[in-house]
């Protein structure tokens, strides 16, 4: 029941004109949270001074108790019990943390699968019309990327949009499709199979109800939640009016970092990321090292690195050394049912490595190890 109260509310400020994103902040400010802008009977001569919000807490209040809303309510509570859907309000401590940092970030996200808790969240957008050039530059950049496990964000449209989640999805990374409508329809529709595959290895999240209408001015409401999610908003190919552009602009509005791939000028389809980098709107990138060296996250793609270039038998010795230090040869042979001359080879691999010492037959991580271990 919480739930449905807290969706028709939102519903209700979502419906009424004359409240937008910032002034329903504003009234959820003023009154202490979302159930107090509801209770109507509540220190009206508080609001004496505040004229504006007071005059749209009155239509507020008359839409909230009509037969529309209620109903509405109901069915789009409906719809996501039967999805599977979570209703995430902006002031929960579960909404995504870089985005509750936007002003403008939407009161409430309706999430179809799960967020992430993850340190590195990375947007990739771009042209729908991409070249076989800007396709395998987005994948290698991605691949290059995954050691940090990174979140990669994209809006599911064509062209690099699509590269990036498959990429992130064949790589086992968790991707998040931004959308541009509700969770009942899947735009294109040639992507329902990729948007499934999607809810199962991250989300799919929009801040548009089931019920509602369909607007171009979708497009750009969707870009800033694209651009808010992430610490990093890479433009891999964009034409000079390419909605891309856009999510960039909000993404420099917001202080985050904002990278473009460069092209000849001759080529159309990089005129957008030029005019990025000539107007210092962005980072020039020609490889993934400067993402990497600008943000600050070598020292952790490096130690991580070192995971990844380890068989799994390597690693299930560093995790067992990791939970019993100076544990003997003979007891990790037994643990992990290795005989003597596979465990001996490992062990000599790791040694090499420098992220494993021996010493009397006892083995122990050295620093290095347990920094390559570390979450």
């Amino acid at each position: 029941m919480e739930e449905l109260k807290a969706l028709q509310q939102l519903y209700a400020i979502h419906r009424t004109k004359g409240i937008g994103i910032r002034s329903a902040k504003a009234l959820i400010q003023f009154f202490g949270g979302l159930d107090g802008v509801f209770k109507f009977d509540n220190r009206p001569e508080a609001l004496s001074a505040h004229a504006k919000l007071y005059a749209s807490r009155v239509h507020l209040k008359r839409f909230f108790e009509s037969s529309e809303c209620r109903e509405t309510a109901h069915r789009e509570h409906e719809f996501m019990r039967r999805n599977g859907i979570e209703l995430l309000p902006f002031d929960q401590a579960h909404f995504p943390n870089l985005l509750s940092q936007c002003p403008d970030a939407p009161l409430a996200l309706m999430v179809q699968g799960a967020l992430p808790k993850a340190q590195y969240w990375v947007s990739v957008v771009g042209t729908r019309r991409a070249t076989a050039f800007g396709l395998d530059f987005c994948r290698s950049v991605i691949k290059e990327l995954a050691p940090l496990n990174p979140v990669i964000v994209s809006g599911l449209a064509k062209g690099i949009d699509f590269y990036a989640h498959k990429a992130a999805l064949d790589l086992g990374l968790t991707t998040v499709a931004c959308l541009a409508h509700g969770l009942n329809q899947i735009y294109p529709k040639e992507h329902h199979t990729l948007a499934k595959e999607i809810e199962k290895q991250g989300a799919l999240i929009t801040e548009f109800w089931s019920s509602s209408e369909f607007h171009p001015s979708n497009f750009l409401q969707r870009n800033r939640i694209i651009a808010g999610l992430s610490h990093v908003t890479l433009v891999v190919e964009s034409g000079t009016k390419g909605g891309s552009l856009i999510t960039a602009q909000f993404a420099n509005e917001y202080h985050r970092e904002v990278f473009a791939v460069p092209g000849s000028p001759n080529q159309s389809a990089f005129a957008g990321c030029n005019e990025l980098i000539k107007n210092h709107q962005a980072h020039l990138m020609t490889e993934t090292a400067d993402i990497v060296r600008i943000m600050g996250w070598k020292k952790t793609l490096d130690q991580r690195e070192i995971l990844v270039n380890i068989d799994q038998t390597q690693r299930a010795i560093l995790t067992k050394v990791n939970a019993q230090p100076y544990i003997h040869k003979d007891e990790l042979s037994r643990s992990l049912n290795l005989n003597a001359g596979m465990l001996q080879g490992a062990l000599l691999n790791l040694e090499i490595s420098g992220l494993l010492l021996t010493q009397s037959g006892c083995c122990l991580l050295s620093n290095r190890g347990v920094r390559a271990l570390a979450p």
